[in-house]
């Protein structure tokens, strides 16, 4: 008998076993983590609810076949990112999405909104918004899932379909790129601005570093 009260072992157990319930407490308690992921990646409102869909769908007539995990959030990110990385393909099948523009976007009309004109700092703020628009969107990706989602790289690794400290590695180096634009600039302060440009919860700023 499933019990809302279970973590997400007993509630993924629930689920492979056919139980309603189950599958609408998953459906429940993941949908927005998945929609808000899935807008940050393409934009596209009514192609994310689709493949959300889409995906329940396909995990509920398959619920018999799937296996055990530990980590229900990383195991849907990944399997979400990659059905609406297909479906983003379908519509642009001679582009490599990650480079896309649409991928991760950060436009100038979003940057713009970030900071109010009469900031003390928004010359420099800007400019570190504008740094971040110019990464990749596997970067920008990467960000976004650390710091505003605040998943461990054992977590992004599953998603992204690397190893945990590829995952580092990448971190790493979208940071030191952002360092390029403002090797001049305290790391704490950076990492107070970055909390604007992304919507970074308070995560500890010790973790923020650039080695």
């Amino acid at each position: 008998m499933f019990d809302r009260t279970h973590g997400e072992t007993k509630l993924w157990e629930s689920f492979i076993k056919g139980e309603t319930a189950a599958f609408e407490e998953v459906y429940r308690r993941y949908y927005s983590l998945l929609y808000s992921y899935g807008i940050r990646m393409v934009g596209d409102r009514e192609l994310v609810a689709d493949t959300i869909q889409n995906l329940f769908v396909k995990l509920i007539l398959n619920c018999r076949n799937l296996h055990y995990t530990d980590n229900v959030k990383a195991y849907l990110l990944c399997s979400f990112r990659n059905k609406l990385l297909d479906a983003f393909q379908s519509l642009r099948p001679m582009e490599v999405i990650e480079e896309c523009h649409e991928f991760f976007p950060m436009g100038e009309e979003i940057i713009n909104s970030l900071f109010k004109k009469d900031d003390v700092d928004v010359k420099n703020e800007r400019r570190l918004a504008k740094a971040i628009s110019r990464l990749s969107g596997r970067q920008r990706e990467i960000l976004y899932l650390y710091y505003v989602k605040e998943l461990s790289h054992q977590e992004i690794s599953a998603i992204l379909g690397m190893n945990p400290q590829s995952s580092k590695n990448l971190l790493s180096r979208t940071l030191a790129r952002l360092r390029e634009f403002f090797f001049s600039v305290s790391t704490i302060w950076i990492f107070s601005i970055l909390v604007h440009c992304v919507h970074v919860p308070v995560r500890s700023v010790w973790a923020f570093h650039f080695s």
